[in-house]
């Protein structure tokens, strides 16, 4: 497998001299950019021999892609400029997690809330297959949405949407957190990424604990070999990463 680090891309040199293979960055954030400060990051991207292979955070917390609040308009327009940012970046897979942007408002009839997630997810597929970019479905635990909150839930919208750059996330984070059965990684695969912290705290991966090691388990039960980021919290994110680093690739040699 190979191994990233979400967080700020101003942090690739950093998160390169830890030993990453990738920076995993925040789409929400470097989309709203200036050009002045898009450049900057640019041109370090260009000092660094690692790059930002993934992204997740697909929306601001404020667009809203569920209900009567849905504006195509202003959704397509923010993501051909994100998308076009993930371009010049050489980025070509996102991460539909965006809870806040898909909770279902209340009072809205669920099957309604689904055919437009669905008619939602396959917009973001076109708009990314233009710029030859992939896009994860990532559940999420119920405390960050209500809506799509279970792997096999993710499966299901995937299928639903049916387009070859629409795939799915395993997050075992998420997984935990809903006690989702983790057998659903054999019976819901494959995935185009992954990502991983700690139940509970969802601190980095410092420690291969049994969970932990479930979890890479079962990645290797179904010849997983992609890409695998720490999406977590740490009080020193430069010293957790090296010691979760070491732990992700022992238990990938194992």
């Amino acid at each position: 497998m190979r191994f990233g680090l979400c967080t700020d891309i101003r942090n690739v040199l950093e998160v390169q001299e830890v030993g990453f293979d990738y920076v995993d960055g925040k789409l929400n954030q470097f989309a709203l950019w200036s050009q002045e400060d898009f450049d900057a990051v640019l041109e370090k991207f260009r000092q660094a021999s690692i790059k930002m292979e993934r992204c997740s955070l697909l929306f601001p917390k404020t667009m809203v892609v569920i209900g009567e609040k849905y504006n195509e308009a202003e959704m397509r327009s923010y993501l051909e400029n994100a998308f076009t940012r993930m371009d010049a970046l050489g980025c070509r897979l996102v991460v539909f997690g965006s809870g806040k942007s898909r909770v279902v408002p209340e009072g809205m009839k669920w099957q309604d809330a689904y055919r437009q997630l669905v008619a939602v997810t396959k917009i973001i597929g076109e708009i990314a297959a233009k710029h030859g970019i992939c896009v994860a479905i990532e559940p999420l635990n119920r405390a960050e949405t209500n809506f799509i909150n279970s792997l096999a839930e993710g499966a299901a919208l995937q299928a639903d949407v049916d387009m070859p750059n629409v795939g799915l996330l395993a997050d075992a984070y998420h997984m935990w957190q809903e006690n989702e059965d983790m057998n659903r990684i054999i019976t819901c695969s494959p995935f185009m990424h992954t990502h991983i912290a700690l139940r509970g705290s969802r601190a980095y991966p410092v420690e291969a604990n049994d969970d932990v090691k479930t979890f890479f388990d079962l990645l290797h039960k179904i010849g997983y070999d992609g890409t695998l980021s720490i999406e977590g919290k740490s009080d020193d994110w430069k010293a957790d990463s090296v010691k979760a680093l070491a732990v992700m690739r022992g238990l990938d040699r194992a």
